[in-house]
């Protein structure tokens, strides 16, 4: 089973804008081609590709294409969507802070017994640092 080229990325994405997913849409090489800034003969061949790999149900009615994201297509947009949606929300799993202290020794005591700062401490790391 082939899998979804990271070429044809755009052009799904494209198709989906138009509102494939659930219906045929018209559309035109060279408006493809602009939109993915590629050339019309370009445009085209991802349209066949998509096509052959079963990503896209495509209708040829003369000069006019329609087309519709298959259910295939459409999985694997979904999957590409939850994988950069799972990068994008993602924590380190561990953050290193370098650095020389210069001043303020034994004032943690006194800032962390303020409340504001504890709460923001909470809010931001998930922890008050400092009993």
């Amino acid at each position: 089973m082939p899998e979804l080229k990271i070429q044809h990325i755009l052009t799904l994405s494209y198709l989906l804008s138009k509102g494939a997913k659930h219906n045929y849409v018209s559309v035109t090489t060279s408006s493809l081609g602009k939109s993915i800034k590629k050339s019309q003969q370009a445009a085209s061949k991802h349209l066949l590709e998509l096509e052959q790999n079963q990503f896209i149900d495509r209708i040829m009615t003369g000069r006019n294409v329609s087309v519709k994201i298959t259910p295939k297509g459409f999985s694997e947009m979904v999957k590409l969507s939850t994988t950069l949606q799972k990068s994008l929300n993602s924590f380190p799993s561990h953050v290193e802070l370098k650095g020389t202290l210069i001043s303020g020794m034994g004032e943690g005591a006194y800032y962390m017994g303020l409340k504001g700062y504890t709460k923001q401490f909470k809010s931001k790391i998930g922890y008050v640092p400092f009993p």
